[in-house]
């Protein structure tokens, strides 16, 4: 036993016991195949409910636990660290619009929860360039329905979603016509089709193919407007900032198994290891510090354009980190352990969440020349 993640792994498994002992005994390859059954094991141990307020029925974690156990989670799998974020922000941004809902829309989640439902998230876009904040999906109103069509590539949990939430813009309503609403969509519905579109083997256990709609009928009550439940955008922010933390440790986690490996195989190399560590460790220590205000209360633009930041650091932290644990693992380390090569590449990955640097990097500098914040 080591004293690396220590902490992460008491949260984990205090949390979700059980959770953790699978993913040490189940092979890496197989935990981040696209046929593992990681989901599965996540949602049987109640991972579901993580960061749901204990008053909707939730385990109540803070985001500070959270963050934690995600690393946890992502030095074991990165592929189910990086799915189950895309829960945790439907989760949240649904947590978010109940605080001030009606007692149906909060039995409504409440039952979501209780269910250990499944939420894929149809936010943020792939496309190059693409903002997490405009809809890709319409949904145009007829009678006391929505009828929605798009689709969201990739979409993680494609294939153990119960339920996708997405932004669509909405048609129909008279003045409220291209507003922008959430959605929330049974994976059961006619219309609602899942298409392969992940063809590489990296992070495939995340399950990140397509999902189209094609003339989805869905209730009005599970279409929520953004001017009417949301018009200052808080909690879509709010939302982001649980997607910003979780996915950051997630890829912290990833690269903390490297470490593992390093001092598993006892090569000598204090320097090369104590260079990697000190790039994890203070992006860990960063994303803490985001994660703490935040249990304190702090909200809104400030602590969003902090965490993207923040974000940007540890992406290039993380590249330095992965290649000086590589180098100093050798040639030899890398041809007989496919899994360093993996994880090299799955860490990779991380630049690819939106927002892009190149989207937000505007944005970024004109927050702090005075403007105000808000994504692109």
């Amino acid at each position: 036993m080591t004293a690396l993640m220590v902490r992460e792994r008491e949260i984990l498994e205090k949390y979700l016991p059980g959770l953790l002992d699978y993913l040490d005994e189940t092979p890496l390859a197989d935990l981040e195949g696209r046929s593992g059954d990681a989901i599965a094991k996540f949602r049987e141990a109640g991972g579901t409910a993580l960061i749901v307020p204990k008053n909707l029925g939730g385990l109540g974690a803070t985001a500070l636990d959270a963050v934690r156990a995600q690393r946890a989670i992502g030095s074991r799998s990165p592929s189910l660290g990086a799915a189950t974020t895309m829960h945790h922000l439907s989760i949240a941004s649904l947590n978010e619009f109940a605080q001030e809902a009606s007692d149906d829309d909060r039995a409504l989640i409440a039952a979501l929860v209780e269910q250990r439902a499944v939420i894929a998230s149809g936010f943020s876009e792939g496309n190059p360039g693409g903002s997490v904040f405009i809809p890709t999906m319409k949904a145009t109103k007829r009678g006391d329905s929505y009828i929605i069509n798009g689709s969201k590539k990739p979409c993680s949990l494609s294939g153990s979603m119960d339920l996708l939430t997405a932004s669509v813009e909405v048609e129909g309503v008279g003045d409220k016509d291209g507003e922008r609403a959430v959605a929330l969509i049974p994976s059961n519905l006619d219309g609602v089709t899942v298409n392969r579109f992940w063809d590489t083997d990296i992070l495939a256990g995340a399950q990140s193919d397509e999902v189209k709609l094609d003339d989805v009928e869905v209730p009005a009550s599970f279409v929520l407007l953004n001017i009417d439940d949301d018009p200052d955008g808080i909690h879509e922010m709010t939302g982001y900032l649980w997607f910003g933390m979780l996915i950051t440790a997630n890829y912290l986690g990833a690269a903390s198994m490297l470490l593992e490996k390093l001092l598993a195989a006892d090569k000598g190399d204090f320097e090369g290891y104590t260079r990697a560590a000190a790039d994890i460790e203070n992006g860990m220590a960063a994303i803490e510090s985001v994660a703490w205000e935040f249990d304190s209360g702090a909200r809104g633009q400030d602590l969003s354009a902090r965490l993207l930041f923040c974000r940007i650091a540890i992406r290039d932290a993380l590249v330095r980190a992965s290649s000086a644990a590589m180098e100093s693992l050798g040639g030899i380390g890398f041809i007989k352990s496919p899994e360093i090569g993996y994880l090299a590449a799955a860490i990779q990955a991380y630049a690819f969440h939106p927002p892009s640097r190149r989207t937000i990097s505007e944005t970024l500098t004109k927050y702090h020349g005075g403007d105000e914040f808000a994504f692109v």
